[in-house]
């Protein structure tokens, strides 16, 4: 995980944060017609009444990874345990869902990704405690822009897009599959077929994390 975004040949990790909502079905049936895995970091509180969905990525393939249980960041940046304590909630979430008692992730988004802002310095520490939980944390280095304005379009994303990918060879792409996101159910294809065109092959974590 260390050298995730050290690549010899052009690969790209599709990540949605904050489902599942009532657009990740969508999102999973292009998904399923462009025959392209991905990974969703989902919310322990958006899987409550929607664990059909999370079974359905799960059992399609995709990688199901952890956001913690609020996104509220006065619960989860309390202390570093809380932070562990709210992965732990949201991976009971995601075994329950899923039936799988001994399923775990073991990798982990921070609300508001991992460096600077008010809680840095609990940021590292919690990244030690989960860590010495055998827990990993990623961010991205490239995104859409889904939650940079509430004026989305299609050519919008597809911009930020070529924008943050640049030269880059290996490329962890942000976008969200929160309930407001449907441009990005509306860009996907062309995302997809984008990445295609610049060489791309297409990856998620299960092909590092055994």
């Amino acid at each position: 995980m260390e050298s995730i975004y050290q690549s010899d040949t052009k690969r790209a990790f599709l990540t949605f944060d904050d489902g599942p909502s009532t657009i990740t079905p969508k999102i999973l049936d292009i998904l399923k017609q462009e025959n392209v895995k991905v990974t969703f970091f989902v919310l322990g509180t958006n899987i409550n009444g929607r664990q059909d969905i999370v079974k359905r990525m799960y059992e399609e393939g995709h990688y199901i990874a952890n956001h913690g249980y609020t996104h509220s960041y006065s619960k989860i940046y309390l202390s570093p345990q809380s932070v562990l304590d709210e992965y732990n909630q949201c991976n009971d979430a995601v075994k329950n869902a899923i039936g799988v008692s001994e399923y775990n992730s073991h990798l982990f988004r921070f609300p508001g990704g991992f460096p600077g802002g008010k809680y840095a310095d609990l940021k590292k520490e919690a990244k030690q405690l989960l860590s010495q939980n055998d827990v990993l944390n990623i961010d991205w280095n490239a995104l859409t822009g889904d939650a940079e304005t509430n004026q989305l379009s299609i050519e919008f994303e597809l911009s930020r897009l070529s924008e943050t990918i640049g030269d880059k060879n290996s490329v962890v792409i942000l976008m969200h599959d929160s309930s407001t996101k449907s441009v990005t159910v509306e860009a996907l294809p062309q995302i997809i077929a984008n990445l295609r065109e610049r060489g791309y092959e297409f990856k998620n974590f299960y092909e590092i994390i055994k």
